[in-house]
């Protein structure tokens, strides 16, 4: 015996509801055998969002994602949709088409930041503002061996300079911005050579308040200890900056000329005689 539904007429092995097809809870004995498949003008269920027929009562609609079906009987509706040949895509709501768009195009610009190394709006670092701070170096800075290292600067402009007016080079003007600067890279080439520090940058220069836009930085080391003369044997300011700038033009550095003509120097003698000068041009 057959057991049949008696909403939708869905044929059962037993009497066993609901139907699972609809859902209805009361079976009937069926008379003759009926066929599995739904009738042409039997039952069917519509949405009322879209008019997308369905078999089952069972939302969400598979057009349009609606969940409000009614169900109805007869020969099945020209679905006007079907023959326009409109999808799912046709019916979104366009609120919800725009956010998945702005989603897309925020992934988008993210990715490209970091595959290209775009800069984003909002994710870029900021540069600081200002001067680095000028840090601190092993050594003597002021004084060695009761030699002023500031009077040892102003005479190695001055020995600088004749050197310079030797080889049509022209005169530079010592600058107190520049001594800044010079002093930043000095100190920090010392703290990097003995304590492994970060060292200094040449973008770190530029920050300083110069009359240039690209100063030249130039730096040298003078070991003294290691040949027969030490920085102590030193008789005054004007032998010891004699012999740094000697030292330098002795390297065959060529002279550095630019439109400002002011310099910055500094002279910085580490814990083991090594003797550390960095000139600022600009």
């Amino acid at each position: 015996m057959k057991w049949r539904c008696e909403w939708c007429g869905k044929p059962h092995e037993e009497n066993d509801p609901p139907c699972d097809n609809c859902g209805h809870g009361t079976f009937e004995e069926a008379v003759t055998q009926v066929n599995h498949e739904v009738v042409e003008g039997g039952p069917r269920w519509v949405c009322l969002d879209c008019g997308r027929q369905h078999q089952k009562n069972s939302p969400p609609c598979n057009r349009c994602g609606g969940s409000n079906f009614e169900r109805r009987t007869g020969p099945p509706e020209d679905d006007p949709l079907d023959e326009i040949k409109t999808g799912w895509l046709d019916v979104l709501e366009a609120k919800y088409v725009l956010g998945y768009v702005t989603v897309a195009l925020v992934i988008g610009i993210v990715l490209l930041g970091l595959v290209a190394g775009v800069p984003l709006p909002g994710f870029q670092s900021e540069t600081p503002a200002g001067p680095p701070p000028i840090p601190d170096a092993p050594g003597q800075a002021d004084t060695v061996n009761s030699l002023s290292l500031a009077e040892v600067e102003d005479i190695y402009v001055e020995v600088y300079n004749v050197r310079r007016s030797s080889i049509s080079g022209g005169t530079v003007t010592r600058n107190a911005t520049a001594d800044d600067a010079a002093t930043y890279y000095n100190r920090g080439r010392v703290a990097a050579h003995y304590e492994n520090a970060d060292p200094p940058t040449r973008d770190g220069v530029s920050r300083f308040a110069l009359s240039c836009d690209r100063p030249a930085t130039v730096h040298y080391e003078v070991a003294y200890d290691r040949t027969p003369m030490s920085v102590e044997q030193f008789g005054n300011e004007t032998a010891f900056a004699t012999a740094l700038v000697d030292s330098y033009f002795e390297r065959g550095q060529p002279v550095r000329q630019t439109d400002d003509r002011t310099i910055g120097v500094d002279v910085h003698v580490g814990p083991d005689g090594r003797v550390f000068v960095t000139h600022v041009l600009c």
